[in-house]
């Protein structure tokens, strides 16, 4: 029981600190909001050419196949526009990269015959381009800074609170569990005992 309460209490612990740090981070570099996007465009671009290299190696491979010299050519497009994003500054490089996040999965989902799976996969990305165009469209980088630090402390508040609130009603919940663990063992003595598994 005791056990149980340690990680409990650590796991409240450890989360609520993680929250409050990434909250006080976002909050602290909001000055920087400018210079971040610049760094996380760069990346962005490295993780579009690393991810559209394999598509792109493989429909090279196959390309005698039908089919597959449109997926060779939605990769090299891919690829061109990672290393555009890298090579290039932003301002309208976002909005570029807000409408790869957007058609490209469109594309996806139109070339895929489970369309509806393919849309599941792909809603983050669109959600994400679609961010992308309002952050560049209205230039709101600290504003976005602001909010996700304000919003990410104020979560973390409502999980300690949460967490201190139902820590006792657990804490009793695993006491009746243990306990009624406890009688069945001892109603029945025939009952494998862990020292015996071993």
């Amino acid at each position: 029981m005791t056990s149980f309460k340690k990680y409990y209490i650590a796991r409240i612990v450890i989360t609520a600190l993680f929250g409050i740090a990434l909250g006080v981070l976002l909050l602290l570099a909001e000055p920087y909001a400018n210079e971040i996007f610049d760094i996380l465009l760069i990346a962005m671009g490295l993780l579009i050419v690393v991810m559209n290299l394999p598509a792109f190696l493989i429909s090279l491979s196959h390309i005698k196949k039908k089919g597959e010299w449109i997926s060779l050519l939605v990769s090299m497009i891919a690829i061109a526009f990672g290393t555009v994003i890298v090579l290039v500054k932003r301002d309208a490089l976002l909005i570029a990269l807000g409408a790869y996040s957007v058609v490209f999965p469109v594309l996806r989902i139109c070339l895929v015959a489970d369309r509806k799976k393919q849309l599941k996969r792909e809603l983050p990305n669109v959600v994400f381009g679609l961010f992308l165009f309002f952050v560049s469209l209205l230039e709101v980088e600290e504003l976005v800074f602001r909010v996700c630090g304000i919003s990410i402390l104020g979560i973390t508040a409502l999980y300690l609170l949460w967490s201190l609130l139902t820590m006792r009603p657990r804490f009793a919940a695993f006491d009746a569990y243990v306990q009624e663990l406890a009688l069945v063992e001892a109603q029945d003595p025939a009952a494998p005992d862990a020292s015996e598994k071993e």
